[in-house]
């Protein structure tokens, strides 16, 4: 059961309706507040998905979204493509010089979803991707001591296979960037949901 509504995610009316539904809307626009982009930023966003969010965006605004599935592309491609650049494939080191320096870096529900060593090489990329002042934040699920019960089952169900522990994240984070915090956010999704949401800077 599980694993065909993980398969049904692949559809993106579900997937956003499911978004909305329990309320990981309103952590991706806490990112994006926490950032508090301005028009003419640089924005690199790796796995965009549909880009639900990007009219929360300011313009004008150059934007780089990557994602590997094609329905999620195509259909941001649609809705936004006339103000963002919207990327079928891995962002990876050879994409680095194709882009100007970037202001903000958005990991918005990706981390958990790499290994240690997948992050380790999307980390290393997006550090060497900022310009000056430049930040990176991310947010994911995550385990902690006395969190709700479907909080846990949410995390242990999720699909993504490497939720981690809030220190897990940030011991990745730390080999690639100087400044790094965060906080577990547990009372902002309609569904009871603890995420870690971290901010870096300055690349190590």
């Amino acid at each position: 059961m599980l694993a065909q509504l993980k398969k049904l995610l692949g559809w993106y009316p579900l997937y956003v309706g499911l978004q909305v539904g329990v309320g990981a809307d309103r952590l991706r626009y806490r990112c994006l507040d926490e950032l508090t982009l301005k028009p003419g930023d640089c924005v690199l966003d790796v796995g965009c998905g549909p880009a639900y969010y990007f009219d929360r965006l300011p313009r004008p605004l150059v934007y780089h979204g990557f994602d590997t599935d094609e329905n999620y592309i195509e259909h941001a491609r649609k809705r936004f493509g006339a103000h963002g650049t919207f990327h079928c494939e891995i962002f990876n080191e050879t994409h680095l010089e194709q882009l100007p320096p970037v202001d903000a870096v958005l990991l918005l529900g990706l981390l958990h979803h790499l290994s240690d060593d997948q992050c380790r090489e999307l980390l290393h990329n997006a550090a060497r991707a900022l310009g000056p002042g430049g930040r990176v934040i991310a947010v994911d699920p995550t385990f902690h001591p006395g969190q709700h019960p479907i909080s846990k089952w949410m995390s242990e169900n999720d699909r993504g296979e490497y939720v981690r522990k809030p220190d897990g994240y940030v011991a990745i984070g730390r080999e690639f960037f100087t400044d790094v915090d965060g906080e577990v956010v547990d009372k902002l999704t309609r569904v009871p949901g603890s995420h870690w949401l971290m901010k870096m800077r300055t690349p190590a």
